[in-house]
């Protein structure tokens, strides 16, 4: 097992990890058409394949495991292009249409149509059949947002519930004389401690997230809502139960006066700082920071809990993840698949988590093993509390999910910064989305 304390390195945009060469042992296919797999004649060259992944936590655990991926596939050589995460896809973009993408490429849920429109990625369920790869432990609705037109298009990486990960600072909790929640908390008890916790300008009871489709979603499906419907063609943000998750939203900050922002901005280095309550976010920083505590570095006592229960008795979640692909560029489709099943194992899933790498695999054997529930509860909490997985991920039919993003979010960020009021805001929001989902679908 990976130790936590693992060292960390710098890494340079765009940098590639230097590689060595291996013989190539009888049992690698050799490089022919995908899903020929492991019934292929062996190559008496190793083979190098080109991962772009993103720069840096993800990429750091990628790296960290090179050597463990080149023994475990004698004769394949992976090489990394470690990209920032604003420049990931403009640059795949650019690479698949001059003809020099890598072999894998990262995407995540909102980005498979956009990919496939493009030309990056290539159906893999012929891999997947030839090599008799067990798709079974991943979530159903992790997969469905993988599959465009019946045909799975990537393997997910690590995975979480979405927004549903809400960390506390205990000690400030307990001096503000409010009562420390339990995972059976609701909105209600979150602005209640919030209210006792808040002294501005320095010290606020909520850090909630007031843009993104990862994050919007999930407080809106809290009250019975949500941002678009599951076919992708239609707004709901005009629909009583999606603006009521918005009103509590606004309410934070414009009624309670928990949350100064609903923005990002300085939250994490604020939560760390032992100046914010409760903090809403992923499940990803939870071996981050239970590495930090050990090591000294978080001074107050702090907790996690998965999100409260809403007026209707309703918790939200939505499936979020990142996954890996193959590109139509690839000359060895079925040597790539290699990486794919590398870091989808249940092992990786655990390891990713004690690296501090980010949220668990997305599959359920790895949220419910006794190595994630010793790192913390929340893990297995989610399990119980969303025994069928997390919902789906709902993004536009036709494909044109950058823009809808940018719509929402803009719109979205008018209301919370006051340039509309909530009424106008929240109807300008819901029209112009519509706009973007009924635009013919992307070429």
């Amino acid at each position: 097992m990976l130790e936590k304390n693992v060292s960390r390195r710098s890494f340079l945009t765009g940098s590639l990890a230097a590689t060595g060469a291996l013989v190539l042992s009888a049992c690698v296919p050799a490089a022919g058409p995908a899903g020929d797999g492991d019934d292929a004649m062996a190559s008496e060259e190793p083979i190098t394949l080109l991962f772009h992944t993103r720069l840096g936590t993800h990429a750091d655990w990628h790296v960290s495991r090179k050597d463990l991926f080149e023994e475990q596939n004698p004769g394949l050589i992976i090489e990394f292009d470690e990209l920032p995460g604003n420049e990931m896809y403009p640059k795949i973009y650019a690479l698949s249409a001059s003809g020099t993408v890598g072999d894998v490429v990262w995407t995540y849920l909102n980005n498979p149509p956009e990919h496939k429109a493009k030309g990056v990625l290539i159906p893999l369920d012929d891999i997947v059949a030839a090599k008799d790869f067990d798709l079974s432990p991943f979530w159903d609705s992790l997969l469905a947002a993988l599959t465009l037109n019946g045909e799975l298009h990537a393997i997910p990486n690590h995975g979480h519930f979405g927004t549903t990960a809400y960390y506390i600072n205990k000690t400030l909790i307990e001096e503000s004389g409010a009562e420390v929640p339990t995972p059976d908390w609701t909105t209600d008890d979150m602005v209640t401690i919030g209210q006792a916790i808040t002294a501005p300008p320095e010290v606020w009871g909520v850090r909630a997230m007031g843009v993104g489709q990862e994050h919007i979603p999930s407080y809106l499906r809290i009250f019975g809502g949500d941002a678009i419907n599951e076919e992708g063609t239609k707004s709901l943000l005009d629909q009583e139960e999606s603006l009521a998750g918005l009103k509590w939203l606004y309410d934070l900050r414009f009624t309670h006066g928990v949350d100064p922002c609903l923005c990002s901005d300085e939250t994490f280095n604020n939560y760390v700082a032992g100046t914010v309550g409760v903090y809403n976010w992923t499940t990803g920083f939870v071996g981050r920071w239970n590495n930090q505590k050990e090591s000294g570095d978080i001074a107050f006592d702090w907790d996690v809990l998965v999100g409260p229960v809403g007026p209707t008795g309703l918790r939200g979640s939505q499936v979020s993840a990142a996954a890996f692909g193959i590109t139509g560029n690839s000359q060895h489709p079925a040597e790539a698949f290699q990486i794919l099943d590398f870091y989808s194992t249940k092992e990786d899933g655990i390891e990713h988590v004690l690296f501090g790498a980010g949220s668990p695999g997305g599959r359920g054997d790895v949220w419910d093993s006794d190595e994630l529930f010793d790192v913390h509860p929340i893990f297995r909490q989610h399990i119980s509390i969303y025994p069928d997985g997390p919902s789906n991920w709902h993004r536009p039919a036709n494909a044109r999910t950058l823009e809808f993003v940018d719509t929402l979010n803009n719109n979205l960020q008018a209301i919370w910064t006051e340039i509309a009021t909530f009424e106008e805001g929240a109807e300008q929001t819901h029209l112009l989305v519509q706009e973007v989902l009924d635009k013919e679908p992307l070429a």
